[in-house]
């Protein structure tokens, strides 16, 4: 179905509001005729301003949602101009050295990913939100899945450096143990939600799969290690009790980043188990060894 654009369509300027309303009542390209200006020039002056539209196929079948109105870009001022030189407000551009922008292009990813979810997060959207056009972020990130890969390893490094420099601070096992389940939780506390919204693209987790595993083998590694060279733990049973114990942990963090349970809850109900289970284990290990 094709409408054709009112005699009453107002002239611009406009509000935001006021242009929403059109988009979603006239098809893009009835508009621009209207206005004198391309199909394509009016859909990029809806993106910077933030003003969602339907596609082509809508007018056919009208069975797209319509998503709300979000908030105005940043420095957006209150009307918005059709034509000539105004088209919307455009980022400032500065010229930044390639790690700062993938990082710059990285935080932006995450702030949509975290407030709107993983579907948001769009090439087009992301360096909209850094004042960048798509084939200049597509320069640094060639794939979203690169850009999604490059920000769930940033996270999950940011994660494990904070617990080694809290495991670093133990003397003991019982100490280590217990600072290194805290400082995992309170991570997941505020990385979390990030984390597992990343995880749930499959494209993310095959492109990591190799080094978690890796980071996951060494890390189990060393704590069998040690619970074998100062506590005098048998291989397999310091091997397994680590996997039974990393297994608790992991599966509090994963109940924590999802909201199912508070922070609090996740650290008192890990420690019980993982200090009573190491407790128990090298107790074990020691009247053994007293009673051959």
């Amino acid at each position: 179905m094709t409408l054709a654009a009112p005699a009453s369509a107002p002239s611009a300027p406009l509000t935001r509001e006021a242009l929403y309303e059109m988009v979603w009542a006239t098809p893009l390209s009835t508009l621009a005729a209207h206005w004198g200006i391309s199909r394509n020039g009016l859909a990029k002056i809806c993106d910077r301003w933030l003003v969602p539209y339907p596609g082509r196929g809508y007018w056919n079948a009208r069975r797209a949602e319509r998503p709300p109105l979000p908030p105005p870009p940043p420095g957006a001022e209150a009307l918005v101009t059709i034509g000539g030189a105004g088209g919307g407000p455009r980022r400032p551009r500065t010229r930044l050295p390639p790690e700062a922008r993938r990082d710059q292009l990285m935080a932006a990813a995450a702030a949509i990913i975290e407030t709107e979810g993983l579907h948001a997060a769009t090439m087009k959207r992301i360096a909209r939100e850094t004042g960048l056009s798509e084939a200049q972020a597509h320069n640094h990130f060639p794939r979203r899945a690169d850009l999604l890969i490059a920000l769930a390893r940033r996270e999950l490094a940011a994660m494990n450096d904070e617990r080694q420099s809290e495991i670093e601070r133990g003397h003991d096992n019982l100490t280590r143990v217990t600072l290194s389940t805290l400082a995992y939780l309170r991570q997941v506390d505020q990385r979390g939600a990030l984390i597992q919204r990343l995880l749930t693209s499959s494209e993310v987790r095959a492109g990591l799969r190799t080094e978690r595993e890796v980071q996951s083998g060494l890390s189990q590694g060393r704590v069998t290690e040690r619970l074998q060279t100062r506590y005098g733990v048998e291989a397999d049973l310091a091997r397994g009790a680590t996997v039974v114990l990393t297994a608790v942990c992991l599966r509090a963090g994963r109940l924590l980043a999802e909201r199912k349970i508070p922070l609090a809850m996740a650290e008192q109900l890990s420690l019980a188990v993982v200090t009573a289970g190491n407790r128990e284990m090298v107790r074990g290990e020691a009247q053994a060894a007293s009673n051959p």
